[in-house]
């Protein structure tokens, strides 16, 4: 095992930090701005179209029974007339007409993609919780949990390493002269004595 840990960069780690920080904030935004949009459109195609179109059927076919009406007093008024002496009368009858059936198909397509837009909603606020529950919780805690390890490594670094004792160098040449020679007081030496009385004798 090491003495010490592998910190190479704290800095990148933080880095990354305030990177997945940004991160996480712009998808909370997107996520918002998404959720906004289509309950904006759903409320344009349920309240505001509907209504418009609603209270334009309700025009248009009052405009056809005064039209029908017009018509119908031109021809009382005149019995003996020909019929093309009411081309105007009939040709107010036949736009309001046509315009009450654009309102009708418009309240019917209304209908239809108010539908849609209901199943698609759901299924896309599906999704959106998928991603919303990933970045509230799983990457969230990542975000916690590197900002402490960046913390705890910064004090580690911080920190200063444990002295340790210098070891002892046997080749020391002042170590070798402080320690005395160990004799053997039983062992033969081939170097003569100095002390004894014994003089050599001198040959003839």
């Amino acid at each position: 095992m090491a003495d010490r840990a592998n910190v190479r960069s704290i800095e990148t780690i933080a880095d990354f930090r305030a990177k997945l920080t940004t991160y996480l904030h712009t998808a909370r935004t997107a996520i918002s701005e998404a959720n906004s949009d289509v309950m904006r459109v759903q409320r344009w195609v349920d309240e505001t179209q509907k209504h418009n179109w609603s209270m334009r059927h309700k025009k248009t076919r009052q405009k056809l029974a005064n039209t029908r009406s017009d018509l119908e007093r031109a021809k009382i008024s005149r019995p003996d007339a020909h019929p093309s002496m009411f081309v105007d009368q009939q040709r107010a009858v036949a736009r309001a007409k046509l315009e009450m059936e654009q309102c009708e198909e418009k309240l019917r397509l209304i209908q239809r993609w108010s539908r849609e837009l209901d199943r698609e909603s759901m299924m896309f606020k599906g999704h959106m919780n998928r991603l919303d529950r990933m970045i509230e919780g799983d990457m969230s805690r990542a975000s916690t949990w590197l900002a402490k390890l960046v913390k705890h490594l910064e004090d580690y670094t911080a920190t200063p390493p444990p002295k340790l004792p210098v070891p002892q160098d046997d080749t020391d040449p002042t170590a070798s002269r402080r320690r005395a020679p160990a004799s053997d007081p039983q062992g033969d030496t081939d170097e003569p004595s100095i002390d004894t009385d014994e003089t050599p004798e001198k040959h003839a």
